[in-house]
């Protein structure tokens, strides 16, 4: 320890009389085979271990912390000395999955020294031999792979100046504090040639260096300036700019931002998302950690809705009456390419809705329960700056997650599925213990188009509207958008809008139908409409939607 301390060079010393064979063997560990260590625990390794054995057994965990068995004692009369240089990767992966922290793993983790092996193998035994006595062995054993190769590496004037962003410094300088650092410099023209010492492992490249010379100049005495620039600055991606719009207008209409992490376990907490995640253009084979924080969350997230649900879940537990939380951020739903591990993400914006609910914060009255149509409002609106209400197809969706008959795809014209809203299924809520019904819902940001050329004002007509209710039946399985589409393509003259406001279905409706009643709103930017030209629209209108609906 001693030593350790002194030179950064960890060290074991084993009870050479306790050893099999009195002699030791660098190997991997056996499947099953198991170690008692210092700390008097038994462990069992892994084959992925590195272990220290005598002729017959592990005898200690390589770079971490010896063996019980073979410990130095009281009775102890010959020691065996041992120093090595281990790989950092295969020791922090055994240190990790053991659980064990040892100041040998702490250096051996970060790259020790592997030149300075044999000075701590005499400093030690020259501090045994002064403290206890006794007599030692000629020479020592030495047993290595390949050659520890040089590393060395280049500082340009140029890149130096660079990155400081100082033309006072140069070479000169650079050459004196890199040499007091213990680097081998040689002059080159307007460049160093530098060879790094063994014990820098953090050295590799040239901003490595340049970054030693800084530290030695003083942080403090860099030039803090701007960098010129010709332009405002923009975005340099696009993407970037639409969840910016996502998130203020989820903030505006009174929406709190959350986030959630990214590891989960898909068959458990996405197995029943399936069809969304189909609809989504997701890959159904999960992309997982090949070494996670935890053991029961191995795999990335294909979705933002379970995160959510649990978000909300716990304010609910907590109390909160209201809950809007909505999420932006990446999951991982796709088949990419290894070379480029931006290729497996998508951007997605996603919401949970809860409790009382205002369709927006200046509402007058009382907060009502949000529904569905919150819901759908809400993707609606999001989507607005890129597209219209009008250019939206809304489609059922049958999927476990959510409860059937209450969930929908949104998708453009074109057929691209632009996202889903729905009430969270029974069994998803009972998993998390709710009573409250939750809504969700999850845009897809790549498929929101990018809007073209900048926005124009077009003033208000300052005339007043005429509004008209007309009320069809028609059969359950027609949906809102192919009456609104049909109304739509009737070119009614200076309608604005149209909207439903009810749905009934009961006493004075056949079996299986439906009543809708519609809202149009009719408005000419140029005149007072008379109500008598819009009762001709409506009167032509309600015999077109009878024929084609109740018939």
């Amino acid at each position: 320890n001693y030593v350790l301390w002194d030179i950064g060079q960890p060290l074991h010393a084993f009870d050479l009389d306790r050893l099999a064979g009195r002699r030791i063997i660098v190997r991997r560990a056996q499947k099953g085979e198991k170690l008692v260590t210092l700390d008097g625990v038994e462990r069992v390794l892994h084959p992925s271990d590195v272990v220290v054995a005598d002729a017959q057994r592990a005898v200690s965990l390589a770079g971490i912390m010896g063996g019980l068995g073979t410990a130095v004692t009281g009775s102890t009369k010959n020691v065996l000395l041992e120093a090595a240089w281990w790989d950092p990767s295969a020791i922090r992966k055994t240190a990790r999955r053991l659980g064990l922290h040892t100041d040998a793993s702490h250096r051996f983790e970060r790259g020790a020294d592997p030149e300075a092996i044999p000075e701590a193998l005499d400093r030690a035994a020259a501090v045994l031999l002064a403290s206890a006595g006794g007599a030692l062995a000629q020479g020592f054993l030495d047993a290595r792979g390949a050659a520890w190769k040089e590393r060395r590496a280049a500082v340009r004037l140029s890149r130096l100046r660079l990155l400081a962003g100082d033309d006072g410094i140069d070479l000169d300088f650079a050459a004196q504090a890199l040499s007091r650092l213990g680097f081998s410099v040689s002059r080159r023209g307007k460049r160093l040639a530098v060879t790094v010492p063994s014990w820098r492992p953090d050295v590799a490249i040239e901003a490595d260096l340049v970054e030693e010379v800084l530290r030695a100049r003083g942080y403090d005495r860099l030039v803090s300036r701007l960098p010129a620039t010709s332009g405002g600055g923009g975005h340099l991606e696009p993407m970037r700019e639409v969840e910016e719009l996502l998130a203020d207008a989820a903030a505006a209409a009174g929406l709190f931002e959350t986030m959630s992490a990214p590891f989960t376990d898909r068959k458990t907490e996405e197995g029943a998302m399936g069809a969304w995640l189909a609809a989504a253009g997701g890959s159904t084979t999960p992309l997982s950690v090949s070494d996670p924080l935890d053991e029961s969350r191995r795999d990335l997230r294909a979705s933002l809705l379970p995160g959510l649900l649990d978000a909300a879940a716990r304010n609910l537990h907590r109390g909160e009456n209201a809950v809007g939380l909505f999420e932006i951020g990446r999951v991982f739903d796709r088949a990419g390419d290894p070379e480029d591990p931006p290729s497996f993400e998508s951007r997605r914006f996603g919401f949970a809705l809860a409790g009382d609910w205002r369709p927006h914060w200046t509402a007058p009255g009382q907060a009502g329960r949000a529904d569905f149509f919150d819901a759908k409002g809400l993707i609606e609106r999001q989507l607005s700056p890129f597209l219209g209400p009008e250019t939206l197809r809304w489609k059922p969706l049958v999927c476990e997650a959510f409860t059937a008959g209450a969930a929908a795809l949104v998708e453009r014209a074109d057929g691209t599925v632009l996202g889903v809203v729905g009430l969270a299924a029974a069994a998803e809520r009972a998993r998390r213990k709710l009573t409250e019904e939750v809504f969700l819902g999850e845009i897809v940001v790549e498929a929101i188009p990018a809007r073209g050329g900048s926005a124009r004002f077009a003033p208000y007509s300052p005339y007043p509207p005429i509004e008209a209710d007309l009320s069809v039946a028609h059969p359950r399985t027609t949906s809102w958008s192919e009456i609104e589409a049909f109304v739509r393509g009737r070119g009614l003259s200076q309608l604005e809008s149209v909207r439903v406001v009810d749905r009934y279905e009961g006493p004075g409706v056949s079996e299986g139908r439906i009543k809708t009643t519609v809202r149009l709103m009719f408005r000419s930017a140029e005149r007072t409409l008379e109500q008598e030209e819009v009762n001709r629209e409506v009167q032509r209108l309600a015999g077109e939607l009878a024929a084609r609906f109740e018939g």
